[in-house]
């Protein structure tokens, strides 16, 4: 009886420090993922996206398209921070390690040639309040403020993704934003079972 306890005692504690070890990789990989983003390394990024994302969406065509929303020659995007704020607890399917996080981005977005010296005070507002409009249907779930003194909009929000691990690969955690775009692909990649454990629904 004592010995039972004394190996449920070590094995609660092994898959605790197990735990905090994988959520600090975690963490750490992210930072990095967000690092590539921030710094346009656009290639790096997909390092740490699952392989077989790109089974079905195109790589390079997702390197173009990240290259054309941060580098637009009519907006300039500064990236703040993407920080790990809430995370699920793991689930592990044939030797994968899943965990669903959430995740606060912040950003500003300048529209370069927005106003003109002709606008005065009511076209620059109408302006204003149209762009704002135009990205809350765009990223509904985002607060959206125009700042006056960066002359930007200032954008924070929260998103949920998919972190996914392979103890016998040792590489790098990779991680599944949940995009509109990318939702459908989410279910051809990860198990069904796990979906379901993560709180998942089509």
């Amino acid at each position: 009886m004592i010995k039972n306890f004394y190996y449920v005692v070590f094995m609660t504690c092994h898959l605790l420090c197990s735990a905090q070890a994988d959520l600090g990789n975690l963490k750490t990989d992210f930072a990095r993922y967000a690092s590539a983003i921030k710094d346009s390394k656009f290639a790096q990024a997909t390092d740490y996206m699952p392989s077989i994302l790109f089974n079905y969406y195109n790589k390079e065509q997702l390197i173009k398209e990240m290259k054309q929303a941060m580098e637009s020659p009519d907006t300039k995007i500064i990236v703040h921070g993407l920080d790990v704020n809430q995370t699920m607890p793991p689930v592990i399917v044939d030797g994968i390690t899943y965990i669903s996080f959430n995740f606060n981005q912040k950003f500003d977005i300048q529209y370069l040639n927005l106003f003109d010296a002709t606008d005065d005070e009511q076209s620059r507002q109408s302006t204003i309040k149209f762009i704002e409009q135009m990205m809350k249907e765009s990223i509904p779930e985002a607060r959206i403020k125009y700042d006056g003194d960066k002359d930007a909009f200032s954008v924070d929000s929260s998103k949920r993704a998919v972190a996914m691990h392979s103890s016998e690969k040792g590489d790098s955690w990779k991680f599944l934003v949940i995009e509109p775009s990318l939702k459908s692909i989410l279910y051809k990649i990860v198990p069904a079972q796990v979906l379901q454990k993560l709180n998942y629904e089509k």
